[in-house]
């Protein structure tokens, strides 16, 4: 039976960066508030791919999250660039208990060694280097001080204790092997390769030539692989992979030698190795544990946890079993016990991040392959929800929320949240129409055979939901690409209606992004129109739907300067962005303005040379820009000022490729979605209730400040965009600023930059008319 589920937000380190405070706090009694400055990972952890048992916690990677989990005290860790790691998709990890490290091996063949403290050493030597043909590393393997690369090219051989690359092997002339998997003993190394199995001697002079290596087994037939190998009872094992099947081939100086009849009924092999002289034999059903008698000690398969998707297995010393699942993170079957739980950390199911949108505190994510053409993947990886705390993901995957197994909807796209309710929320597909979603249950699924909702021209079982957006009338528009009525309604009144546009769309026509303004216009980012403009479609029913005599529309002309998103800002001003920088419209004007700025002495259009892919509106008006290779931008309200720009040099952002963006306004923080997975950074504005125009609920944290403490203190439920001012006890004024909507950072020091003494200091905010005022108090320890 599952015992229970351990799901443990875990505290994570902070690396520092350049342009940005980075701490996390000790919070008091406010508990739940996030740290100006600092940053959290919302990865995907379920779909656990490696495990590796070091000396007090359990390593387990997923397709691109990673963590630690520590028995003794079930502490569970991320791991990141968040908190010290070099890059993301880890292809393999192995432990070395003499050296006390764990070698981590990514996708794109950087390195880094994870010691026990904590500390981190990258090794980026293979992934800098230019080395003609593949340059894959498949596996690594550890023998006492040395852990050995297999790479597409041949063996990497790395000096743990000197941290350096030591050798590296080419199997034969010509075209090298592809080398899959490696293995050694006190007198030989072995390689499974692609086209047969490689020896070599490790006192050989002439390794790293191929004329040092033997191959010692062919593939006769064609067509197969070895893809696993192991030295285990001075036996040399093998697994051949030909047709999707599995065959374990073993050699003592010849092949041929004996197997139990165990391991040659395998199937879906995911890998082998030994273990405190144990083999362990993982299959994507089962997992298997053997002596050196080859004596089953350990069997875990579908009788215990159905259904399996065993990726990797290991056992620890004292017997416990753990195993990464692909459906369920790390699985602990404790020794002796029938028992089982699963370990991962709080994250939604995909790293796709396609759009978001935050209601109430509640963070809505699609999980769609988002890209400049809005071309399909066909993945089922649905949506998330996230209430500050913990994860649910609706998808077509998981044995957890198989939600769309009934209604074949994939590649999600675009979402709106009903204003008046947050769990009622619309989620287009491209593909598979429109989706009613509440209280996590599907009200309805709209296509062509319930609503107004055309297939896509010549694509008949295409229907392209690409935006969605809630008017003040609680109509829901919906813009239907490839359609020659690109722009729909779903009235309140839950009845449809259609809108033609005749001589500006034709069915080619793919839509975008839609937002609407302060007039009633629909905004909708166009492209591939075939002989028509291309750019954006902005449509005003003129506050009448049915009657569509009164309705205007244009398109503002882009050419080929394709516009990727849009936005409207407190003001009602639409930011348009586009593949040449940013766009701003003044509504009802649909003129577009480009923003003129002064730069290293120069005049120039506001990110004329960037691909602008996600703009979100913070609580002090100003406009977070994210962009396809540049990173993210954080602009003053008018644009006039770069505030920050964050990137992967000097933040601990994934990647300069960013996808969505969204803003809890009442807690400041921004959710950053990249092409590697999804974070979140504390911002400094908060977003005023439309209530409030005095002073709401002031909370000051920390507080009181601690004399170890040098991070900033928030000031929160200050009165919107006033004036805030900082005196000591006796009214002499300490420090002054602007509230950034309702809050204010204070850095702990006077006007001239100097730290202030221990005392007790007094916070008044006041509007600029001087008719609401408000005060507080915070204690500082120096």
């Amino acid at each position: 039976m599952n015992r229970h589920s351990i799901n443990r937000t875990p505290f994570m380190l902070l690396r520092l960066a350049p342009l940005l405070i980075l701490v996390f706090l000790q919070l008091n009694s406010f508990g739940q508030n996030q740290s100006i400055g600092s940053w959290r990972d919302h990865l995907p952890y379920l779909r656990g791919k490696k495990v590796a048992v070091a000396r007090d916690r359990i390593y387990c990677s997923s397709d691109e999250g990673f963590f630690a989990y520590r028995p003794g005290d079930q502490d569970v860790q991320r791991l990141s660039r968040l908190n010290g790691l070099n890059d993301f998709q880890i292809q393999d990890i192995a432990y070395s208990k003499s050296n006390k490290v764990l070698v981590i091996v990514y996708a794109n063949t950087n390195i880094d060694l994870l010691y026990d403290n904590g500390s981190v050493f990258n090794m980026s030597d293979i992934k800098r280097k230019n080395i003609p043909g593949n340059k894959t590393v498949r596996s690594v393997t550890i023998d006492g001080d040395f852990a050995y690369l297999a790479c597409g090219f041949g063996i990497v051989v790395i000096n743990l204790p000197r941290r350096e690359i030591k050798d590296t092997y080419i199997l034969a002339t010509g075209t090298s092997p592809d080398v899959l998997a490696v293995t050694s003993d006190d007198n030989h190394i072995y390689a499974a390769c692609n086209n047969g199995v490689y020896r070599a001697a490790l006192n050989d002079p002439f390794l790293s030539n191929p004329t040092g290596w033997t191959r010692i087994l062919a593939d006769s037939t064609g067509g197969g692989t070895f893809n696993q190998i192991v030295l285990f009872r001075n036996l040399l094992i093998v697994n051949y992979r030909k047709n999707n099947a599995d065959t374990l081939l073993a050699w003592n100086g010849g092949w041929g030698a004996g197997l139990p009849n165990d391991l040659k009924n395998i199937s879906n092999l995911q890998s082998l190795e030994k273990a405190n002289n144990q083999l362990t034999v993982t299959e994507y059903t089962r997992f298997s544990v053997y002596d050196l008698q080859f004596n089953l000690v350990r069997r875990v398969d579908e009788n215990l946890i159905a259904p399996a998707y065993f990726a990797d297995g290991m056992p620890d010393d004292d017997g416990n079993s753990w195993i990464a699942d692909r459906e369920r993170g790390l699985v602990h079957i404790p020794s002796g016990s029938n028992s089982w739980e699963k370990i991962f950390p709080q994250g939604p199911y995909s790293s796709r991040i396609a759009a978001m949108q935050v209601m109430n505190g509640t963070l809505w994510a699609m999980h769609g392959p988002r890209s400049r053409n809005w071309l399909n993947a066909y993945r089922y990886d649905g949506f998330s929800r996230f209430d500050g705390a913990s994860w649910k993901t609706f998808d077509g995957y998981t044995a957890q929320n198989p939600l769309f197994f009934g209604y074949n909807f994939f590649d999600n796209m675009s979402l709106t949240v009903d204003p008046s309710d947050k769990e009622h929320l619309f989620i287009g597909s491209s593909g598979s129409g429109l989706l009613e979603f509440r209280n996590d249950q599907v009200v309805a699924h709209y296509d062509t055979s319930n609503s107004t909702i055309l297939a896509q021209v010549g694509n008949p079982t295409q229907y392209k939901v690409h935006g969605v957006s809630y008017d003040r009338e609680g109509n829901v528009w919906v813009s239907n690409a490839g359609t020659a009525a690109v722009i729909q309604v779903f009235k309140s009144n839950r009845t449809w209606k259609r809108f033609f546009f005749p001589g500006a769309v034709n069915s080619t026509a793919i839509t975008g992004d839609m937002i609407i303004d302060d007039f009633g216009s629909i905004w909708v980012s166009t492209f591939q129109n075939l002989g028509g403009k291309e750019g954006v479609l902005v449509f005003n029913p003129n506050n009448t739907i049915d009657n569509t005599a009164d309705d205007r529309f244009e398109i503002v002309d882009f050419a080929l300067n394709r516009v990727r998103c849009l936005a409207k800002d407190q003001d009602g001003t639409i930011w348009a962005g586009t593949e040449a920088g940013v766009y701003v419209f003044y509504p009802p004007s649909t003129l577009p303005q480009q923003i003129l700025i002064k730069q290293n002495n120069t005049f120039q259009y506001l990110l004329s040379s960037e691909i602008v892919t996600a703009i979100a509106v913070d609580g002090a008006n100003r406009k977070w820009v994210g962009t396809e290779n540049g990173g993210l931008f954080l602009f003053s309200p008018d644009g006039q000022e770069q505030v920050l720009h964050l990137t992967t040099a000097n933040s601990p952002l994934f990647s300069d490729n960013i996808t969505a963006l969204a803003i809890d306004g009442k807690s400041g923080e921004v959710y950053i979605g990249t092409d590697k997975g999804l974070l979140s950074y504390r911002s400094d504005a908060i977003t005023a209730d439309e209530e409030v125009v005095g002073c709401g609920n002031i909370l000051v944290y920390p507080n009181p400040v601690r004399s170890e403490y040098t991070g900033p203190v928030a000031i929160q439920g200050l009165i919107p965009n006033g004036t805030v001012r900082i005196t000591d006890i006796h009214g002499g004024l300490v420090f002054q600023t602007t509230a950034l909507g309702t809050q204010a950072v204070w850095n702990g020091t006077d006007n001239s930059g100097k730290r202030v003494p221990t005392g007790v200091y007094v916070v008044y905010s006041t509007d600029e008319a001087g008719e609401f005022s408000c005060v507080t108090k915070v204690m500082m320890y120096r």
